[in-house]
């Protein structure tokens, strides 16, 4: 054997949900699981030994929603998710252009102006104020707005008469790009001017990151976001390098160029609509403080049907951004249209977000087989008592309605939870504890299934099923070590730490070097 571990806490995730001691490890795959008695005597000279001394083991968490692209950029930029004030955002960001070189963009995230005390992103010229020199672009948690400086204006050039563009009371721009429309362009244009160094770097990072964080497999939505699509083939060229696996997500409607590439899904955040901080999520109904919108339709109906079709008679899997209740009943009704049309056993189509499905839609989902890939740190983070982020964006009504965890899970439907990063943290601890102490009974679930969304579901999801996601013999050697049980304590899963992971057998991270007193 190549390594045991032992005297742990081993949680399988299978359906009968076995415990054991110990398991051993051969050429990156579990060659034997049970107690350390018997997994110590098949121990050689060369075998690794971990004594986990009571930790517990699961399954490599897997992230099914992630910008990986976008999450490198948000580890190199100015982070403003603390952010408190227009001033604060600016004060931050300065402390960034500091250190760029003359002509380098500089880049702020995660900002959320909504939690600001001016209600508002900074205009063009506060932020000239701190970096007169450089481009600038202080982007939205969400991604879905942005705010730049002169010199990032310039470069850009949007449209002044597209739709998202913020203008003053006198017609003149304040620099906010308040809709997909414009954003999407904008950020392309900045993460253009990288080099395939720079990208490489930043998937580097990425990776050993989310590594951190006991992940083993992310579903990199890329695409779109870098002029040409550099992003993507570096990652496809770089991904097998990196301390955790991807699978790739290509973003874009170029049904037969991801064909030609030989890839077996498309799509990821190709957005129907837009998202809730914006009120651009496409909603039946308007929102409560502006009774004459009810969001942004960014893809025309027909277009989705048409690409949906397409795809779908290439056999990929698809994947598209739906989480307002009528974008979400658009593609849905896209996937049962073509389904009809050409009858395909076991597509796994996916939904990306699903955050405020219809009962329509939901009965679809089951009847369809589809994919839901959700986000469970959202509601946590941003609706975590009435009164909240989201009874104040959608009605308290959409609010008790929205990410129904546990209706779903009842039904049977598939759902794999994700991050969305960089739109919260990489980090699924986060995700499992919100799922299990969400302050709305109607989004919480047990221990066991919120694990089997980071885990097992996921791997489904990516056909990765029979190599992933469960502690079996055969499977792959894909695990990670907490210092505690989270089915023992569930309350404080949150605060538990990821004290290794390892990737086909081979160690990507050790939090407390374990694996420096391991023994032969």
């Amino acid at each position: 054997m190549d390594t045991i571990l032992i005297n742990g806490h081993v949680r399988t995730l299978t359906p009968v949900g076995r415990q054991h001691q110990a398991l051993a490890l051969l050429d990156g795959r579990i060659a034997a699981l049970g107690s350390s008695r018997g997994i110590s005597a098949l121990a050689t000279a060369k075998t690794r030994v971990l004594d986990l001394g009571g930790r517990t083991v699961l399954p490599g968490f897997i992230d099914s929603h992630m910008h990986a692209m976008l999450t490198g950029l948000s580890l190199r930029s100015a982070r403003l998710e603390t952010a408190v004030s227009v001033a604060d955002v600016c004060h931050r960001l300065q402390a960034q252009a500091d250190s760029a070189e003359e002509g380098q963009w500089v880049f702020g995230t995660l900002c959320l102006p909504i939690s600001l005390a001016e209600g508002r992103f900074p205009t063009m010229q506060e932020l000239d104020q701190v970096v007169p020199h450089n481009p600038a672009l202080v982007i939205n948690a969400t991604f879905h707005s942005a705010a730049c400086n002169s010199a990032a204006w310039k470069i850009i050039g949007p449209d002044l008469s597209a739709h998202g563009i913020e203008k003053d009371s006198s017609g003149r721009p304040t620099g906010s790009l308040l809709s997909d429309d414009t954003v999407f362009p904008a950020v392309r244009t900045a993460l253009g001017s990288l080099s395939d160094d720079d990208m490489q770097a930043m998937y580097r990072a990425v990776g050993a990151h989310a590594a951190s964080r006991g992940i083993t497999t992310l579903h990199c939505l890329d695409g779109q976001f870098v002029e040409a699509d550099r992003d993507v083939d570096v990652l496809l060229r770089f991904g097998p390098e990196l301390p955790v696996h991807t699978v790739v997500m290509f973003q874009t409607t170029d049904v037969q160029k991801v064909v030609d590439m030989g890839l077996p899904r498309i799509g990821g955040c190709l957005t129907i609509d837009g998202a809730g901080f914006e009120r651009t999520a496409l909603m039946y109904d308007p929102y409560p403080d502006d009774p004459t919108n009810c969001g942004d339709l960014y893809i025309p109906e027909e277009k989705v049907r048409s690409f949906v079709l397409e795809a779908h008679r290439a056999g990929l899997q698809i994947g598209m951004h739906a989480l307002g209740d009528r974008a979400i009943d658009i593609l849905v009704g896209a996937y049962a249209e073509a389904m009809k049309d050409t009858p395909r056993d076991d597509c796994r189509h996916r939904v990306e977000h699903f955050c405020f499905p219809t009962p329509w839609a939901i009965e679809q989902a089951g009847e369809l087989g589809l994919s839901l890939t959700m986000q469970p740190s959202f509601s946590w983070l941003w609706d975590q008592q009435p009164g909240s982020y989201y009874d104040a964006l959608f009605g308290s009504e959409r609010a008790i309605g929205s990410e129904p965890f546990g209706r779903l899970r009842d039904l049977g439907i598939m759902v794999g939870g994700g991050s969305d990063s960089p739109v919260t943290e990489v980090f699924p601890l986060l995700g499992v504890h919100s799922l299990v102490n969400n302050p709305r009974p109607e989004r919480r679930v047990g221990v066991d299934y919120a694990l089997r969304m980071f885990t097992i579901n996921n791997a489904w999801i990516a056909f990765e099923e029979q190599d992933k996601g469960t502690l079996e013999v055969g499977k792959l050697a894909d695990l990670v070590v907490l210092d505690r049980d989270p089915y023992l304590e569930p309350e404080s899963i949150i605060d538990f730490n990821v004290d290794m992971t390892l990737k086909q057998g081979e160690i990507t991270y050790d939090r407390d070097g374990l694996a420096a007193r391991a023994g032969n």
